[in-house]
């Protein structure tokens, strides 16, 4: 990111603030990469080339902007997960989609699976807010799905947090560790134009995998 050339100090009155969502994106790609305690409003409102009292004034303090961070993030993973679910759609079909659906947000947004790594972890508020607030209510609309599917025949009754991890955490590592997988195989399936291949070949792992 380029700095605009700003002085110390507070911004001046011509100076427009920096957008809600730059500056919510970047709190959570830090956060994501140094957690909780590897962030100080200074360092991103450097980071950010902004006065260092915007962050306060807006945020008021590091917890309450990790929050308005989280909030965006997964609102907006939550917002695409249920958008994509078509109720009247058959169990598999919809069990598929919700994996590809993940799968693609991971690669366009792996931040958010590489701060859950951090905070999934450690048990504490932060963990609780995520978990309340997000997982729980998408893995309470999706569960019964499993459930049906396993009830019919049509999967195999693979115990559900293995399912849980095979998808969130299996689906977007390439992404979540991109230097690694740069280092190991190629740059080219990280590229944006192929997210939507992959995440199709997420989703038909996971489902040939679950397969009786």
């Amino acid at each position: 990111m380029v700095k605009a050339a700003r002085t110390r100090g507070r911004p001046r009155k011509d100076e427009t603030p920096a957008p809600a969502e730059e500056v919510l994106q970047a709190a959570l790609q830090a956060f994501a990469t140094h957690g909780f305690q590897g962030v100080s409003l200074r360092t991103l409102t450097e980071e950010l080339g902004v006065s260092h009292n915007l962050l306060h004034q807006r945020f008021g303090s590091k917890q309450a902007l990790w929050k308005a961070a989280v909030d965006w993030g997964f609102g907006l993973l939550v917002a695409e997960l249920l958008a994509s679910d078509d109720e009247s759609a058959p169990p598999p079909d919809r069990l598929r989609t919700f994996v590809r659906t993940f799968a693609r947000f991971s690669g366009h947004h792996p931040e958010l699976l590489r701060l859950m790594n951090i905070e999934g972890g450690h048990p504490g508020e932060r963990l609780d807010y995520i978990t309340d607030t997000y997982t729980v209510p998408v893995v309470a609309r999706f569960l019964p799905i499993r459930d049906e599917l396993v009830h019919h025949g049509e999967i195999r009754p693979v115990p559900a947090e293995v399912i849980f991890y095979m998808i969130t955490s299996g689906g977007g590592a390439m992404y979540a560790s991109r230097a690694q997988a740069e280092r190991l195989f190629t740059a080219a399936p990280l590229a944006p134009d192929h997210i939507d291949a992959y995440a199709d070949t997420v989703a038909d792992f996971v489902m040939n995998a679950l397969r009786p």
